[in-house]
């Protein structure tokens, strides 16, 4: 509302283009504003908007884009959308590199979570199977209860072993991309 009463549509439209928002934002503002009877001013608008892309369009603001996993929507001028794009592909490659860290320490936690789960339950087992009430007729589904605990668990440690190696890998890489990158976009 402070916006609509105040009027400085160029300033909106300024702050909008920095923010890289395209030009479908004015029409976010109308809806805004007419709740109280006031049309923003379209050609103000546009002109700030188009002064404030260039504080979008940079080859850091496009790395930052990039890297969060933020969209593109096309909004930067042709003289400038090169560099942008330049940046925007770097920080996809970084947000790569941080997805593989991150989908590599889901893979561990689960696989290290399934391997807890079946060593407490083998444990239960060989105590029943040493339990000395435990009947002769249950224990070779118990044996056979074991068999396939031990293989899940040699399953869940294999996994774990092979999730730890991509984690490695992955912060390997991202390291290389930070001494690669940080010369120019500094540290992240």
């Amino acid at each position: 509302m402070d916006q609509c009463r105040a009027g400085d549509w160029n300033g909106i439209g300024y702050t909008d283009g920095a923010n890289g928002y395209t030009t479908g934002r004015f029409g976010d503002h109308v809806k805004a504003c007419e709740k109280f009877g006031i049309m923003p001013d379209q050609a103000l608008y546009l002109r700030g908007r188009e002064r404030g892309l260039p504080v979008y369009c940079t080859l850091e603001r496009g790395f930052l884009v990039g890297r969060r996993g933020d969209t593109y929507q096309g909004v930067c001028p042709a003289p400038l959308e090169a560099r942008f794009l330049t940046g925007y592909a770097d920080g996809r490659v970084v947000l790569d590199a941080q997805y593989r860290i991150d989908r590599a320490e889901t893979d561990i936690n689960n696989a290290q979570t399934r391997w807890n789960d079946a060593d407490s339950r083998l444990r239960e087992e060989e105590r029943r199977l040493a339990d000395p009430n435990t009947p002769d007729a249950d224990k070779p589904a118990i044996r056979e209860v074991l068999k396939r605990l031990r293989d899940d668990r040699r399953q869940a440690d294999d996994d774990l072993r092979a999730a730890r190696f991509r984690r490695d890998d992955a912060e390997r890489e991202m390291n290389q991309l930070r001494y690669r990158f940080g010369p120019t976009y500094g540290t992240w």
